[in-house]
């Protein structure tokens, strides 16, 4: 899917510089030891529309999003209610709340339709780790968007099926269409299954994937995955958000580079004392 402006890229690299001079440090010290990266575009996906996922949404800095190439978007998110959104926490946690935008209904970040909305408050998880761990945030909008832009339901503990193994699940966003960095301007999806949890710990062997609170998913055949720019966008699966655009894992030949979401069934509770 596409990638953020340059300006706001370098800014959501927070989080690389010390991973690498840690890695430097655990290398040095005899470690072989790899990081968690944030999630950067849909590569290999179908363009959609925001008319068939009304529920995803550009997050940008709000002053940039009729002046910047591509809306200024650098991440996803899901309206959950007319006023809430759930994106990733590593997408805003750098940011203040009042700077941020949301805009629904902008299919082509180069045109200037949908409506946007002011963010007002930002809930991050209070136990967001810089390795991604608990990656998970909720935006209060100014105003409620209208109905034409229809909320998406949360993922409950209840939950279990769309976490079955196997099961067929949709990804969306604006992020890189292929790891030569070109960017979609046009909203894009792509079809993936959930992998077991056991086959994304065998990939990330240094413990950064956590079945408590991810989840994994891939497209065995063509290797479609999320990339930069679809960070904080929606896994939805069985009519629900399951998860949260977060980071890539390590792929094999049998395993084609799994995208790595946040559990949001995990974060049911939290996320819906936000909604009140």
């Amino acid at each position: 899917m596409s990638g953020q402006g340059s300006i706001h890229m370098a800014r959501h690299r927070y989080m690389r510089w010390p991973v690498l001079v840690g890695l430097m440090v655990l290398v040095g010290a005899g470690f072989a030891v790899l990081p968690a990266y944030p999630a950067q575009a849909v590569i290999g996906g179908q363009k959609s529309s925001t008319a068939a996922a009304p529920w995803t949404v550009t997050i940008n800095l709000w002053r940039q999003t009729d002046t910047y190439p591509r809306s200024g978007q650098f991440c996803g998110g899901t309206l959950v209610t007319p006023r809430k959104v759930v994106t990733a926490a590593h997408c805003v946690v750098d940011e203040a709340a009042t700077d941020l935008g949301v805009v629904a209904g902008r299919t082509d970040l180069r045109r200037h339709e949908g409506r946007l909305r002011k963010v007002t408050k930002a809930w991050i998880h209070p136990r967001f780790g810089r390795h991604l761990e608990n990656d998970v945030a909720v935006l209060t909008l100014d105003k409620p968007m209208p109905p034409q832009y229809t909320p998406l339901p949360v993922a409950t503990a209840a939950d279990t099926g769309p976490y079955r193994p196997g099961t067929r699940a949709r990804v969306h966003g604006w992020g890189l269409l292929d790891n030569e960095g070109r960017e979609a301007n046009v909203l894009r999806s792509a079809n993936l299954r959930v992998l077991p949890d056991r086959t994304c710990q065998r990939l990330n062997p240094w413990g950064d994937f956590d079945p408590t609170m991810h989840v994994c998913a891939n497209d065995p055949v063509t290797g479609a995955h999320h990339a930069e720019g679809d960070s904080g966008g929606p896994l939805v699966a069985g009519g629900k958000l399951i998860g949260i655009v977060s980071w890539l894992a390590n792929g094999t030949a049998a395993t084609p580079t799994p995208g790595v979401y946040t559990r949001v069934a995990a974060f049911s509770r939290e996320i819906t004392r936000q909604l009140r």
